[in-house]
């Protein structure tokens, strides 16, 4: 598996992981949770009682990659970085026919993001399954597991309902709806709720300064690559 940025690192098929409800608890807190005193109680799991399904997610010398495939050509990996001393989560759009992969979001110490909008987050979710290794096989895990990379403060009043949908399909949460609520509150752990916007050129930006899709941040993407993420994540 070769991902700009990650030639060199030890990247494994992560979706053997998918079935398994504490692995959804584990990358809950990938977001920071805010509001959960207890996270195995929140996922209904005993986190203790599956080290293995830990020591994969979390291990240092087998990254986990989970890939979500868009509507047209293209994938977003989700990558576990579990370098030693810089562990964090990796959010990188990729296409066939870009010389290099883009960098959308990062959740660790020094962030990156949000790289997502929620419509965005939800087209690439109800994404009819496509057959592949690594790829989520459904809309709940695709929502689930690009979920730490939304950053959107116009949230539909449908937003904790969808979330909410999911977590019920993947996990034996005893209150779903509040667990919802919690998770996208901490979406906005690492970055300020953002406001998001379509260009003249018909590029998607936001005002969140870390974020590479906005514009004249250190580190944004060029108008061309603007466009060209906003017509991948899309599928046109």
């Amino acid at each position: 598996m070769l991902i700009t940025g990650f030639e060199d690192y030890p990247l494994v098929d992560g979706s053997h992981l998918l079935d398994d409800p504490v692995f959804w608890a584990l990358h809950a807190l990938q977001l920071g949770v805010i509001g959960l005193t207890d996270i195995e109680e929140a996922f209904g799991v005993d986190i203790g009682d599956a080290a293995e399904i830990e020591n994969g997610v979390f291990d240092h010398d087998h990254w986990p990659v989970f890939t979500v495939p868009l509507r047209g050509p293209g994938n977003i990996h989700v990558i576990y970085r579990n370098l030693d001393g810089d562990m964090g989560l990796d959010y990188v759009l990729t296409h066939p026919d870009w010389p290099h992969d883009l960098h959308l979001a990062a959740v660790d110490g020094g962030f990156i993001g949000p790289g997502l909008s929620w419509p965005e987050l939800t087209t690439i979710a109800s994404h009819p399954p496509t057959p592949g290794a690594g790829m989520p096989s459904d809309a709940a895990r695709r929502l689930l597991i690009l979920l730490p990379a939304l950053g959107d403060a116009d949230l539909p009043d449908t937003a904790v309902p969808t979330v909410a949908a999911a977590l019920s399909a993947l996990t034996t949460s005893p209150d779903p709806d509040h667990i919802a609520e919690i998770l996208l509150h901490s979406a906005k752990a690492y970055w300020q709720p953002a406001t998001w916007q379509q260009l003249n050129n018909g590029a998607i930006v936001c005002d969140e300064s870390h974020s590479p899709r906005c514009p004249g941040a250190p580190g944004a993407f060029t108008p061309a690559q603007a466009i060209a993420v906003t017509h991948t994540l899309a599928g046109t």
